[in-house]
C-alpha cells in the first residue's frame, strides 16, 4: 500500500512538472496557445492584463458634472474588475461577469439534437394596476436568473434553507427576481423552492446581483413604482431581512424617476458597489459589512446634445474602467477609481443593451454596443458597433432599419435591446446579436458578425422580435452552440459556427428574460408566472 502511495505521489509530481513545463514553453514560444489556468498565465504575463488603466482622455467637455460626497470614496484605491467574478461558484450578475460576456458555465455533452422541458416553477402574480399597466409575475426584460454553487459551510448560514440541501454536494441554487415583486430561491436540479422568498412588493424588471464575496448580500433594483417606495434594496440572505433601501427619487438627481433596472457590480477586493440609476446618477458605495451601509459617492451628469437621462443598460467593467450607456444615446467610459469620464460616444438613440467588453488582440479591450429605435421616431436605424474600449473610436458598424410601435399608449421599441454575445473557443472570431422589429415588421433577425472585419457571416430570420440576450454553449472540444428565444415563445438552438438550426420550437411562453446555463441545463423566466428549465439532449 505504501509502495503504491509513493508511486502515485512520484507520478503526480512528474505530471505536474511536465504540465507546467509544457505550459510555460507554449506561453513564450506559442503565445496563442494557453493551457495553464488563467491566473498562472497572468503571472507569466507579469499581471499586465489586470492593472490600473490610465488611457489618454479625449474631449469630455460635453459633460456638465456634479459630484456629491467626495469623502465617501478614495480615488486612489485600486479597483480591478477581472474576468473572474467568482465564476467557479456560479453566475452572480447579469451576463455572468463584469465584462458581461459569460452567461454560461461548464460544458454540454457533445453535439445537441433536442431541447427538453424539465421543470417549471410558478411565481406569485401581482394583478395591481400601476400607471404603466399590470405586471403580473414570472420575469421580463432583463430578468436573468442567477445560479450560485454554495459551499456547504455557507449554505448552512442561508436563512430558512431546507435541510435536504445542506448535505448535498454541488448544491446549486437559482436566484431570480420576479415582476410580482418577490425574489425566489429555487433548486437548480428540481425546480423546487429551497427557502422562503423575500419581497420588495414592487415589480422587479432587471436582474438581481449577489455579492461575489459570498457574504450573504443580495442587491435588488426596483423597476416600477407601485407603493410608497421606489429605489434599490439590499437583503441579508443569512438573516432573511432587508437591511438597506436607497430611494431613486433623489432630490439631487436631474430626473424624477426612481427605477434601478441596471444590474449592479461589486468589486470584491475593495467592496465598492457600483449601481447606475434611471434618475441619471451613478452611485459608488463602500460595502465593508452587512451592518452599516455608508453614504455613496454620487456621479451626476448632463449632456445637452442628448439630455434624456436614465441608465437602464448594465454597464461593463474591466480593470478600473467602466462603460455606460443611457436613455439619451450617450455612451461613455468612466474611470471607476477617480469617477471622471475618459471619453464620450454618440450612440444615436436610447441604449438599453448592455455594454459588452471583449479582450482581443494582445488582451486589448473592445466594446460592443447597440441602440434602440425609440427617439428617432417610428422608423430608424439600429446599429451593432465595435468600439475601441480605450479611445471610444468606432471600428465597424452593422445596421438594420427597425421600427417601434405604441403599446398601451407607450413606445414599444425596436432595434437592439438584447446584449451582444462574443463567441469563444471555435467561435472566437464571431460576435452575435439580435435586431428587433426589422424592415417594418414584428420579426427579429439574428446575426453573426466577424469580430475583426465586421462582415456578416450568417443571419437567421426569426419569426418575431426578441429583447432577450442569446447564450453560448460549448462541448469539451470547443464546438459552439447558441440558444436564444423570441417574444412569442419560440426557442432556437443553432450551430454557432455554421448557423445551422438544430432546434426551433414554439412554446406557450412569452420570452423577454435572458437565460443562463450550466452544463446541459438552461434556466429562463417568462412573462406570466413561470420560471422554467430546459435540458439539452
Amino acid at each position: 500500500m505504501i509502495k503504491w502511495f509513493k508511486l502515485t505521489v512520484v507520478y503526480g509530481i512528474v505530471f505536474l512538472i511536465g504540465y507546467l513545463g509544457t505550459g510555460i514553453a507554449f506561453h513564450y514560444l506559442k503565445p496563442n496557445v494557453r493551457i495553464l489556468p488563467q491566473f498562472v498565465e497572468n503571472i507569466l504575463d507579469g499581471g499586465e492584463i489586470w492593472k490600473v488603466q490610465y488611457p489618454e482622455e479625449s474631449d469630455v467637455s460635453m459633460f456638465e458634472l456634479r459630484t456629491y460626497n467626495s469623502d465617501s470614496h478614495d480615488p486612489e484605491e485600486e479597483i480591478l474588475f477581472t474576468d473572474d467574478y467568482n465564476s467557479k461558484n456560479g453566475i452572480f450578475c447579469f451576463r455572468g461577469n463584469a465584462q458581461r460576456n459569460a452567461p454560461t458555465r461548464g460544458f454540454i455533452n457533445g453535439r445537441p439534437t433536442n431541447i427538453r422541458l424539465d421543470w417549471e416553477f410558478i411565481t406569485e402574480y401581482d394583478g395591481r394596476t400601476t400607471e404603466y399597466g399590470s405586471w403580473g409575475g414570472g420575469s421580463g426584460w432583463t430578468g436573468q436568473p442567477l445560479v450560485v454553487n454554495w459551499p456547504q459551510k455557507i449554505a448552512k448560514r442561508l436563512h430558512g434553507i431546507e435541510d435536504v440541501y445542506l448535505n448535498q454536494t454541488n448544491f446549486r441554487e437559482v436566484i431570480v427576481g420576479s415582476l410580482c415583486g418577490d425574489i425566489y430561491f429555487i433548486d437548480w436540479k428540481t425546480g423546487k423552492a429551497t427557502r422562503p422568498h423575500v419581497t420588495i412588493e414592487n415589480p422587479i424588471k432587471g436582474t438581481v446581483s449577489v455579492d461575489p464575496r459570498m457574504n450573504g448580500l443580495l442587491y435588488v433594483g426596483q423597476g416600477i413604482k407601485n407603493g410608497d417606495r421606489f429605489g434599490s434594496y439590499i437583503f441579508n440572505m443569512f438573516t432573511g431581512q432587508e437591511i438597506f433601501f436607497r430611494s431613486g427619487l433623489d432630490p439631487k438627481a436631474r430626473r424624477n424617476w426612481g427605477a434601478f433596472d441596471s444590474n449592479s457590480l461589486i468589486d470584491a477586493k475593495t467592496g465598492y458597489w457600483f449601481h447606475p440609476a434611471e434618475n441619471g446618477q451613478i452611485y459608488k458605495t463602500k460595502i465593508a459589512n452587512s451592518t452599516a451601509i455608508p453614504s455613496p459617492f454620487i456621479f451626476n451628469y448632463q449632456i445637452q446634445k442628448h439630455p434624456d437621462l436614465g441608465i437602464e443598460s448594465s454597464f461593463g467593467a474591466w480593470n478600473n474602467l467602466g462603460w455606460f450607456g443611457d436613455n439619451g444615446g450617450n455612451v461613455f467610459c468612466l474611470n471607476l477609481m477617480t469617477m471622471k469620464p475618459v471619453w464620450y460616444l454618440d450612440n444615436y438613440d436610447d441604449t438599453d443593451a448592455s455594454m459588452v467588453v471583449d479582450l482581443q488582440e494582445d488582451d486589448y479591450p473592445f466594446l460592443y454596443v447597440g441602440n434602440e429605435v425609440d427617439k428617432q421616431g417610428e422608423t430608424g436605424s439600429a446599429h451593432i458597433r465595435k468600439i475601441d474600449g480605450l479611445t471610444g473610436k468606432e471600428i465597424w458598424d452593422v445596421s438594420r432599419k427597425s421600427t417601434n410601435t405604441k403599446l398601451h399608449g407607450r413606445v414599444n421599441s425596436g432595434g437592439v435591446l438584447a446584449s451582444v454575445l462574443p463567441g469563444k473557443k471555435k467561435a472566437s472570431n464571431l460576435v452575435y446579436g439580435i435586431f428587433s422589429r426589422v424592415n417594418g415588421s414584428l420579426a427579429g433577425e439574428f446575426v453573426a458578425i466577424d469580430k475583426v472585419s465586421g462582415k456578416e457571416k450568417f443571419t437567421i430570420k426569426m419569426d418575431y422580435y426578441s429583447w432577450a440576450s442569446p447564450i453560448d454553449l460549448y462541448d469539451k472540444v470547443g464546438n459552439c452552440y447558441i440558444f436564444f428565444t423570441d417574444v412569442y415563445g419560440t426557442i432556437y438552438l443553432i450551430d454557432g459556427v455554421s448557423g445551422e438550426i438544430i432546434v426551433k420550437r414554439k412554446t406557450d411562453c412569452v420570452w423577454e428574460s435572458s437565460p443562463v446555463a450550466w452544463g446541459n441545463r438552461i434556466v429562463v423566466g417568462s412573462r406570466g408566472k413561470k420560471i422554467v428549465s430546459f435540458v439539452i439532449e
